[in-house]
């Protein structure tokens, strides 16, 4: 159908519009990763056995996880011999620094040789260790072990503080997950971007992946890497003002380069070129730096660093933003027809094309169902059979009811029926929780 720029182009348009700007007002635009839920940094990740990534090579076989973290057991220090004991300071040797902590200068113990009376103390007298080399020698032939146990013991705590942070994310996400997301950031934007009558600080990545977590409790392992449906990779330029934003024209190269690396976010060559790429068309004096250190730019020029990070934050509603985009450019394209869907919004009298016929259900099933039959599974009253005649009749069906009127029931008696009469069915929900009901 044809738009009629006199009633419908002027309406399709206005409400494409009203909902763009209604998704916006609900969006925060976030410029600083700083106001994220939580951050965490591949650079500041000890590159060790118990924590393995491919960031800190230049692959990524295709069975591995983008990261994988252990949980750690610690050992107490090695105890100083029997002999040196008085002289050392256990408090000093749990520390595990990366310093040996020295004897203690004297000690104090009893004077053996004093005169006492009945039932008197002897008194304490100080004790120096420059007069007893044989315990600094003891003490010496003890370091190497200390010192062993004191670099394994940092090692494992720096593995240890990951696979908390980590964890966090693993129960804030069980908790939250309707509300935040955990993505993979790559290439960091650092840039004082000039808008209105003062620059706008931006620090944000520039291209995110969908990042799932998976937690072994009985393994103590917590796996980062792609979910099912894959990464996903895309761009981000939100924190942009759009007269700041690169040509249209350049994305869809570096879209195609983003689905040619798919989930080897690791691949540092391709990677590397898209990200170099983005920068090269943001600004003519952009800077692009390799590596996992965030670069801090001079402000007055962007600077991209590849700067790797798990992100822990809100759901975004940018990927709505640019469905209303593309609904707008498309509509206000000459000879452009309006989505039936899109039309029947507009008028309750919009003709829509004639759907395409699913296969019968009987060709499918066997069965041959009956108009007049109604195929619930489960218990119905009347106002369930009423539902199922309305739809028959009436584009857009609304029911309403308070908590615990069985909704979820009657949803689940209409799936069935409409499966049952070869209908295609979507189900959505604003949450997942309303979806694991059914």
């Amino acid at each position: 159908m044809m738009i009629d720029s006199g009633k419908i182009e002027s309406p399709a348009l206005r409400l494409a519009r009203y909902l763009k700007e209604f998704v916006g007002l609900r969006s925060t635009t976030v410029r600083d990763f700083s106001k994220y839920e939580s951050v965490i940094w591949f650079n500041e990740m000890p590159q060790v056995a118990d924590c393995r990534s491919a960031a800190w090579t230049d692959a990524l076989e295709s069975d591995e996880s983008w990261l994988e973290v252990r949980k750690q057991e610690f050992r107490n220090p090695p105890a100083p011999p029997a002999a040196i004991a008085q002289w050392v300071d256990e408090t000093a040797l749990a520390r595990a620094t990366q310093v040996f902590p020295p004897l203690r200068e004297f000690i104090l113990v009893e004077d053996t040789n004093a005169e006492l009376e009945d039932g008197e103390s002897p008194p304490m007298v100080k004790v120096f260790l420059k007069d007893h080399p044989e315990a600094e020698r003891g003490y010496e032939q003890y370091r190497p072990k200390w010192e062993a146990w004191s670099e394994d013991h940092r090692r494992r705590e720096a593995v240890q503080r990951i696979y908390a942070k980590l964890f966090t994310l693993h129960t804030q996400l069980q908790k939250q997950g309707e509300i935040l997301e955990l993505v993979l950031g790559m290439g960091l934007l650092d840039w004082r971007a000039p808008g209105g009558n003062s620059a706008i600080a931006v620090r944000r990545h520039v291209v995110v992946g969908n990042v799932e977590l998976t937690f072994e409790p009985g393994k103590g392992i917590i796996r980062i890497g792609p979910p099912g449906e894959g990464a996903r990779l895309r761009i981000e330029d939100d924190m942009l003002e759009a007269e700041l934003r690169p040509d249209r024209s350049h994305y869809t190269e570096l879209e195609t380069q983003l689905e040619e690396i798919g989930d080897a976010v690791w691949d540092k060559p391709l990677v590397y070129e898209a990200l170099r790429s983005w920068a090269g068309v943001l600004e003519a004096n952009a800077h692009w730096h390799e590596g996992l250190d965030a670069r801090e730019g001079n402000g007055k020029y962007p600077c991209v660093s590849f700067a790797p990070a798990l992100i822990l934050r809100k759901r975004l509603q940018t990927g709505m933003v640019r469905v209303y985009e593309k609904l707008i450019e498309d509509l206000g394209e000459e000879n452009s027809s309006v989505p039936d869907g899109w039309g029947i919004l507009i008028d309750d009298k919009w003709e829509s094309k004639p759907p395409s016929i699913p296969k019968p259900v009987d060709e499918l099933t066997g069965i041959t169902p009956s108009d007049s039959e109604i195929y619930f599974p489960l218990p119905a009253n009347r106002e369930q059979r009423q539902i199922v005649r309305a739809l028959e009749s009436d584009r857009h069906v609304l029911v309403q009811g308070p908590p615990g009127t069985g909704k979820s029931h009657t949803i689940a008696n209409l799936m069935c029926h409409l499966l049952a009469t070869g209908k295609r069915v979507l189900i959505t929900a604003e949450t997942a929780r309303a979806l694991k009901v059914l």
